[in-house]
């Protein structure tokens, strides 16, 4: 534990000086990128977005330097008022929400994005466990907007490990209930068994949200896949995997030991399009998110639907992955 803590302490002794380095840069330079990169959104069609980009990785920094100072009075208030815990827990929670509902209205402004929601009576009923789509920095939002907040339900995320370098998702999301998993440990037990763990403590009224995919999706890491799956010679999940032409594989072990620990808890499937070919920050700049329609789909798997063997619910998951697939595809075709 000490040596945990020690480690949690360089790293944000990095990332948050970082932080603050970045955006008083951006911001002192402001008027030279701002003129700079106007120019060039006129001379070529790929940087048209990029003054847009660029003030909403400001408006991220920005958030990320308030969400500091919030969640450092938040630490002090509940030390020294000695406030109970449910109470800090409760406004770490609503730091986590103000964060990102800032971020997604701010990009819904500077790029005029759209949203389209299909099957919002599944959107009704307790927290479920949540399985989106995976394919760009924007999607990791669209739980929490659309679904959580408007629901009133606390929301639990497992993340990757590497996202500890975002310091309000290093410093909020480890006081909250969520994990970030190591995907490359070689004993994945303790990862899984940590999962089992945060699912068997949810109540009805909290959200539990994996990405089975455990990377956002591309053309390139599908490839990577596929090329895997030759050789090793695993036919059936060769050709799975190829007739799924806009999503990666699943790895379903995640939820698997999600479902092991909330075995009481509903499905819930969130297909999504708009936001492909925006993986990162930098590939904002190509204006694929400009006056862009982004379409979601839910569709919930009742408890009572859901076998209670692990053979069956892999069959189950894979089973919807095959919609989530046929889904894309429609909403792609609109």
């Amino acid at each position: 534990m000490i040596w945990l803590t020690h480690h949690t302490l360089a790293r944000r002794l990095i990332s948050i000086p970082l932080i603050f380095f970045t955006a008083a840069l951006l911001l002192a330079l402001a008027p030279l990128w701002i003129t700079i990169f106007a120019v060039l959104g006129l001379l070529s069609a790929k940087l048209r977005s990029s003054v847009r980009c660029l003030c909403f990785i400001c408006l991220f920094l920005l958030c990320e330097i308030a969400g500091i100072f919030a969640s450092c009075w938040l630490w002090l208030h509940h030390n020294v008022a000695q406030t109970p815990r449910q109470a800090y827990l409760d406004a770490n929670s609503a730091l986590q929400f103000w964060w990102a509902d800032t971020l997604q209205r701010g990009a819904n402004k500077l790029f005029r994005l759209r949203f389209v929601i299909e099957g919002k009576e599944a959107l009704d009923g307790p927290g479920a466990i949540v399985l989106p789509r995976h394919t760009s920095i924007g999607d990791t939002l669209l739980p929490l907007s659309f679904y959580a907040k408007a629901k009133q339900l606390k929301v639990n995320y497992v993340l990757k490990r590497e996202l500890l370098l975002d310091p309000c998702l290093d410093i909020v999301g480890n006081r909250l209930p969520n994990v970030f998993l190591n995907r490359v440990a070689q004993d994945m037990g303790p990862e899984l068994a940590g999962l089992e763990k945060l699912a068997a403590q949810a109540s009805d009224d909290d959200t539990l949200v994996i990405y089975m995919e455990g990377t956002r999706f591309s053309k390139a890491k599908r490839d990577r896949v596929l090329k895997a799956l030759k050789q090793n010679g695993d036919q059936d999940a060769l050709n799975r995997a190829e007739s799924w032409t806009e999503l990666l594989p699943i790895r379903p072990a995640g939820a698997l030991a999600l479902l092991q620990g909330a075995p009481n808890k509903d499905l819930l499937f969130l297909a999504h399009t708009g936001f492909e070919g925006s993986a990162s920050f930098a590939s904002l700049v190509n204006g694929s998110w400009l006056d862009t329609t982004v379409r979601l789909r839910f569709w919930r798997i009742k408890r009572a639907d859901i076998p209670c063997d692990e053979a069956g619910r892999r069959t189950l998951l894979s089973d919807q992955w095959d919609v989530m697939q046929q889904a894309v595809c429609e909403m792609m075709s609109k």
